[in-house]
């Protein structure tokens, strides 16, 4: 299989002259959480965190409507990951995943020869491979048992933080007793930041609480569940992440994209080593 067959058509784009203002409009209209910054050949490469950091470093104190406009009208291509890795559409599935397990990447543009971005490709995308593999791992073997939560009253910048300096792309919300009632991700946050920033409004972000961005709907699943069905869950419900909780209620453990694009790569790996002592 080659990366052609996953590849997102279109991927969100801003020129090497283009606004930051524009790269939180592209990244929150797609909901992809990248934005490629190309003219005729890819240049950089701006993450949800990217964006996360950028604005928080606009206002790391306070902010004002002239932060937010200063903020808008900087060159994306200032804060841009330059020369980023990239893949063509020829390249193996099993290449790509490898990069992207080995080096941490949440993504791949796709290139043409000329180094033209023509798509890129997520973790998720490949989660669609479970679908055709043997149900051979629970999540309990590939789920992180350290959860790190956040209270719903929590102000959104002091979460948005936390997610930032801890590495994390989302925090499960609880109660005060503890008990998980929702999920905040990094996406929630650039798109409100992406509001603040239109509008040159800092009240739209500073000052909210993690209950009023939050997703109610948490989706959960037991640990002895296969790895396949938490992918399903994933795709299905347009999520990144699985929260499995304890008979209290109280999160025990969470399954995300990147923790099963490791075990599908370590699935497939096993495959192509079988296959190898069978030849």
């Amino acid at each position: 299989m080659i990366v052609k067959t996953l590849k997102i058509i279109n991927p969100p784009i801003v020129s090497l002259d283009g606004k930051l203002l524009e790269a939180f409009a592209k990244v929150n209209d797609r909901g992809i959480g990248r934005v490629l910054v190309a003219n005729e050949k890819l240049h950089g490469i701006l993450s949800t965190r990217d964006l996360l950091s950028v604005f928080l470093s606009f206002c790391p104190t306070s902010c004002t409507q002239g932060d937010l406009y200063r903020l808008g009208n900087a060159n994306a291509a200032d804060y841009m990951t330059p020369n980023p890795v990239t893949v063509t559409e020829d390249t193996d599935v099993m290449e790509a995943m490898t990069i992207m397990v080995t080096r941490n990447f949440g993504a791949l543009p796709i290139v043409d020869v000329k180094g033209k971005p023509v798509g890129i490709v997520t973790e998720r995308e490949f989660l669609l491979a479970f679908q055709d593999m043997d149900q051979m791992f629970p999540v309990s073997k590939f789920m992180s048992r350290k959860v790190s939560t956040v209270y719903s009253e929590t102000l959104l910048e002091q979460a948005t933080r936390q997610m930032l300096n801890r590495g994390y792309r989302r925090l499960p919300v609880v109660d005060d007793d503890g008990k998980a009632i929702g999920m905040i991700t990094a996406a929630d946050s650039v798109k409100v930041a992406g509001k603040a920033v239109n509008k040159l409004d800092p009240d739209v972000f500073f000052g909210r609480k993690v209950k009023e961005v939050m997703r109610n709907k948490l989706i959960t699943i037991e640990e002895d569940r296969s790895i396949n069905e938490a992918a399903a869950l994933l795709i299905d419900n347009n999520i990144g992440s699985l929260v499995i909780l304890d008979k209290d209620g109280r999160p025990k453990g969470i399954i995300t994209e990147r923790d099963l694009l490791i075990a599908l790569h370590y699935q497939m790996h096993l495959a192509y080593v079988s296959k190898k002592k069978v030849i």
